[in-house]
């Protein structure tokens, strides 16, 4: 078992790189995006040359991940800890919002406008706030860290790369759920599923009128209804 982030999301690519890894829905704006985990791993690799290039992230480093549930919190939370960083449930050295630009970070603030396929901003953002869909495309698809974490370094506040790796429990099956997959009981539940082989079905403003369809359409082994969104 790897012992570090990076390492296990890219042996979840080798394994079954071509397989439905993370599929988005927005039942308000009618969106649905399915990624495979080697295309999650190409957003991951932009990100991660975005952060690195244009916003200096160095190793050590925090981001705040400030965004409903959607298919962008996985990607920024991968591309923080293929840089180096930790996450952060405080106020991070970098943050990522939405358009309601809900948390600043402490040296840069980049937004999404959380259009289909990681768009940009149709008007201007505030002074000081990046949009993320007008840089992120610029940047190359395979990053290679300068100073890759290791298994003891911070991952999300006080829980380390092996902390997450080692409490998170397999997930084999495809679940759906509706909740933030960034914050601490998200992430572990991210990290149970590439460890597991499983993939997510991730809805935000879920009509629940589709559900029992969406289950069988999506061919979803469970629903995590427990878990609520955030």
């Amino acid at each position: 078992m790897s012992r570090i982030l990076p390492e296990l999301f890219a042996a979840a690519v080798r394994r079954d790189g071509g397989a439905p890894f993370l599929t988005h829905y927005d039942d308000a704006s009618g969106e649905r995006i399915e990624l495979s985990a080697v295309t999650t791993a190409n957003w991951v690799a932009k990100t991660a040359n975005l952060l690195v290039d244009e916003y200096d992230l160095e190793t050590g480093e925090t981001v705040a991940i400030g965004l409903p549930p959607h298919w962008l919190g996985v990607v920024w939370a991968l591309s923080a800890w293929s840089a180096g960083a930790g996450l952060t449930s405080g106020t991070g050295t970098l943050a990522i919002t939405g358009p309601d630009v809900a948390i600043r970070g402490e040296r840069e603030t980049i937004a999404s406008a959380l259009l289909p396929l990681g768009g940009r901003f149709r008007d201007p953002l505030p002074d000081g706030v990046h949009d993320f869909g007008a840089e992120v495309y610029n940047h190359p698809d395979l990053f290679v860290p300068f100073d890759p974490p290791t298994p003891t370094s911070p991952a999300y506040d006080e829980l380390t790369h092996e902390d997450l790796i080692g409490t998170a429990e397999p997930v084999r099956d495809r679940i759906l759920v509706t909740r933030t997959l960034t914050d601490r009981d998200g992430l572990a539940l991210l990290v149970g599923v590439i460890s597991g082989g499983g993939s997510i079905v991730l809805c935000r403003n879920l009509d629940t009128s589709k559900l029992e369809r969406r289950v069988a359409d999506e061919k979803v082994d469970r629903v995590l209804s427990q878990l609520t969104e955030g």
